[in-house]
């Protein structure tokens, strides 16, 4: 079993990560703070809002 962690913008994919078994909230927030964030932006430039859903992984005060 492998979870596929994409990063995507109305351009196309900025970030992937493919993990074996499930991801954690610690693998996660890895994932945000080591390949999405790099590719932000300050606002109102491209790539300037993160937007997450309400799953249970996207629930970290650090996030």
């Amino acid at each position: 079993r492998y979870t596929l962690l994409p990063a995507l913008t109305e351009r196309g994919i900025i970030a992937v990560d493919i993990i074996e078994g499930s991801c954690t909230k610690q693998r996660f927030k890895e994932f945000v703070i080591s390949q999405v964030l790099p590719q932000m932006n300050p606002f109102p430039s491209t790539n300037s809002v993160l937007v997450l859903d309400n799953a249970k992984i996207h629930h970290d005060q650090d996030l």
